[in-house]
Parts: structure tokens; sequence; C-alpha cells
């Protein structure tokens, strides 16, 4: 019998151990406060758009030109930007009070503002890390956008040095031709007509499979392959 009410007495220790462990957030008061100023708002909220009902339809018309429903539009984006305004500034001086109160008064600053102050050094904190990897990742995309370009610019310059050696080629066999009896001249000329007219159809056929890689929208750009069919290597 001793040991069942020396557990029950345990039991409560530990229960109200636990409920001290999650005090509420929030007074009874100061919830009730937060409910009505909830509360406010959305009868703020349906007082005007009773009023608005209440004009269109005093104002209703049977022509509307097109100019009056741009002057609504505006004045509807108006109304909406003043009253998120108003509620953005309500909602910043409720929540500067506590926070002044934390930071500055110390040991002045009620219960609840003094456990706000380890939440807003946290919160400083996050700050500090988003700004730090915020400015990383643009760096980090700069760099990129840097290589990619100089990816570009040097896959044209290969270009440049290739077609520099067809022409250097070129004029070696041109020079090596000279020694060949005609026969065999019209021969390599047919040959070489033939792969002129494949080499043109060829750049026709890849000219269009780069302006359809270009319009697609894909990020060609990091392909190799597609980058070489878009800059036409072979140009």
């Amino acid at each position: 019998m001793a040991q069942a009410v020396q557990k029950t007495e345990m039991e409560g220790v530990e229960t109200s151990e636990g409920a001290d462990e999650n005090p509420p957030l929030f007074t009874d008061e100061e919830q009730r406060i937060l409910d009505l100023y909830e509360r406010m708002e959305e009868l703020q909220l349906d007082i005007a758009l009773l009023r608005s009902q209440g004009t269109l339809s005093q104002e209703e018309a049977d022509d509307v030109s097109d100019q009056d429903v741009k002057t609504a539009q505006q004045e509807l984006l108006q109304a909406k930007s003043t009253y998120q305004l108003r509620n953005d500034i309500v909602e910043s001086v409720l929540v500067a009070n506590p926070i002044l109160k934390a930071v500055h008064l110390g040991e002045g600053a009620s219960e609840i503002e003094q456990d706000l102050l380890p939440l807003l050094t946290q919160r400083d904190e996050w700050s500090v890390r988003l700004t730090d990897l915020s400015f990383k990742v643009l760096t980090t995309k700069q760099d990129l956008l840097r290589v990619e370009t100089e990816h570009i610019a040097t896959t044209r310059r290969n270009a440049e040095f290739a077609g520099q050696m067809q022409r250097l080629a070129k004029d070696a066999d041109t020079q090596r031709r000279d020694h060949i009896p005609r026969k065999a001249q019209r021969q390599l000329d047919e040959l070489d007509s033939d792969v002129k007219y494949s080499q043109r159809r060829w750049r026709m056929m890849k000219g269009v499979a780069g302006g359809t890689i270009v319009g697609s929208g894909i990020d060609w750009a990091r392909d190799t392959g597609l980058l070489g069919i878009v800059l036409d290597d072979e140009a």
C-alpha cells in the first residue's frame, strides 16, 4: 500500500515537472488580445467588402468602358496596397515593442520577453548564415557564367584554327596535284565535288539542328555535343 502511494506521488511529481517544462507561450490575457486583434482584422475586411458591394450596386451602369475597368483595377490595387501597408505597420509595432524590451531591459523585461532573447540571437545568426550562403551562391553563379563564356570563346577559336588547317591542307593538296596526270586529276576533281556537296548538305542539316536546339530552350552550353552542333565546329 505504501509503495502504491509512493508510486502515485512520484507520478504526480513527474506530471508536474513535465507541465513546467512546456509553459504556455502566452498568458490568457495575451491570447485573448491576439484573438480579438485577429477578429478585428476579419471584421474590417468584411466591412470593406460590404461597402464595396454597396458602392458597386448603387453605381452599376449598363455600359462600362475599358477605361472604367482599368480605373477600378487601379483603385483596387491601391486599396490593397494601403490595407497591406497598414497591417504591416501595426504588426511591426506589435512585434518591435517586445523585441526592444527583450534586448534592452534585461532583467526588467517580463519572463516571456526574456525568453525571446535567445530566439532573437538564433534568428540573427541564421540571418548572417543566410547572407553568407547567398553571397557564395551568387559568386558561384558568376564563376560558372565566366567559365561557360570562356568555353564558348575557346570553342570558337578552335573552329577558326580548324578552318585554317583545312585551308592549309587544301593548298598542300593543290601543290601535289600539279604532278598528277590529267585523268587522275579529273577523278580527284569529281571526288572533291562529291565531298563538297556532302559537306554542304551536312552543314545545312547541322544548321537546322542547331536552330532547333537553340529554340527549344535546352541549356546547350553545358553539353559538349549540343555545343558542337550549335557553334558548328566544322564550318
